[in-house]
């Protein structure tokens, strides 16, 4: 493998607990009732569109504009309060790129959450301005379109490049593209 592929949340970084307790308590309050659990069950690997459109659907009024801004102001807080990398991804990044490869970050996030996170973490030292995210292609997982568009961008071709994922979207984007998938 020439290229190795992180998925961020849940992969790099250890947020989907802290997220789905943000999300949990804030979508209660606006009326959708949900267990850390369940937002997990109902959001891992969506969009921020997609979890919004959810949500609306879920409470049946369309959400306000103060709405985004303070779900993202909570998360962001919440992130730089209490976020951490999963334990021993910096080892495996460092293996990575000693054995040769190039690594990069492709997530359904929105980018400045994911930078928010390297950043937080001390992971963006590793990345750079190798970071993709669903808002860079027309579909996002699990449509292969941001896999393929982050291996062409490091210049590198599916069938040598790896991803790591943990959301079944993710799966079956890395293997539509044609790459394989850890």
């Amino acid at each position: 493998m020439n290229l190795v592929i992180f998925d961020c949340d849940g992969v790099l970084v250890d947020s989907e607990p802290l997220v789905n307790r943000i999300e949990a308590d804030y979508f209660t309050a606006l009326g959708a009732p949900m267990t850390m659990e369940q937002a997990c069950a109902r959001f891992k690997g969506k969009t921020v569109e997609q979890v919004a459109t959810a949500l609306a659907s879920g409470i049946g009024r369309p959400l306000s504009v103060e709405f985004g801004y303070d779900w993202a102001m909570a998360t962001a807080l919440g992130l730089v309060e209490h976020l951490q990398p999963v334990p021993g991804v910096k080892d495996l990044i460092e293996s990575v790129r000693a054995a040769g490869a190039a690594v990069c970050v492709a997530s359904q996030s929105p980018l400045p959450r994911v930078r928010l996170s390297l950043h937080v973490t001390g992971l963006d030292r590793y990345f750079g301005e190798d970071v993709f995210t669903a808002s860079m292609v027309g579909n996002p997982k699990p449509a292969p379109d941001l896999f393929l568009f982050a291996a062409q961008r490091m210049g590198i071709s599916p069938q040598e490049t790896a991803v790591i994922e943990d959301s079944p979207s993710g799966v079956v984007a890395a293997r539509a593209a044609g790459m394989r998938v850890f």
